[in-house]
């Protein structure tokens, strides 16, 4: 378990310190998540606000998740803003509002059900994270497992911040429908 808590502190805390630096990279950058964060409902009189305490929040949550034995408040203040976040994204999915996903930095690509299933994995792997810290599980001690972990942890980091760009390559661009394609008989 301590080897386990050690990967997924180690992968969310790279997840938000590489989403605070995508935003942060330039002016260009943070206007892009500040526009995103409009064509997502939020007005745009609080929108430079909303996209400061987003940036203010994720560093937070990188800094909170290396400190302490278990990284406990870390993993609150990052299930919080995941759930902000999937929420804005699941409103904007339903309202058909074309958001672009500024995630990392200024992007054109689109959001989608892939944003929504990358930040219920990310949901699902901080409560555990806040779970296995709340139970005092132990440091990991042997130099083997850690350095296994912090593998693990930057692979499905990358894996995380790749999502358009995965998302993209096994895309085909072909319409999809649910169901069975009427007048089709075997």
């Amino acid at each position: 378990m301590a080897y386990a808590l050690l990967a997924v502190r180690l992968l969310v805390g790279i997840v938000f310190a590489a989403s605070a630096t995508g935003k942060l990279r330039g002016a260009a950058a943070f206007r892009g998540f500040e526009e995103s964060a409009r064509s997502m409902g939020v007005p745009a009189r609080l929108s430079r606000l909303v996209a400061v305490a987003v940036v203010v929040g994720e560093c937070a949550a990188v800094v909170l998740l290396a400190l302490g034995p278990g990284g406990a408040p870390g993993f609150v203040l990052t299930l919080l803003l995941l759930a902000a976040f999937t929420t804005g994204i699941v409103r904007s999915l339903r309202s058909g509002t074309k958001a672009s996903c500024a995630c990392f930095g200024a992007s054109t690509a689109p959001i989608g059900r892939r944003h929504v299933v990358r930040n219920t994995v990310l949901l699902a792997l901080a409560a555990f994270g806040l779970a296995a810290a709340l139970a005092g599980t132990p440091a990991p001690t042997q130099a083997a497992g850690v350095l296994i972990a912090a593998f693990g942890a930057l692979v499905g980091a990358l894996l995380v911040i790749f999502t358009d760009e995965l998302g993209t390559l096994f895309d085909d661009g072909a319409p999809r429908t649910s169901g069975r394609v009427r007048g089709s008989a075997p």
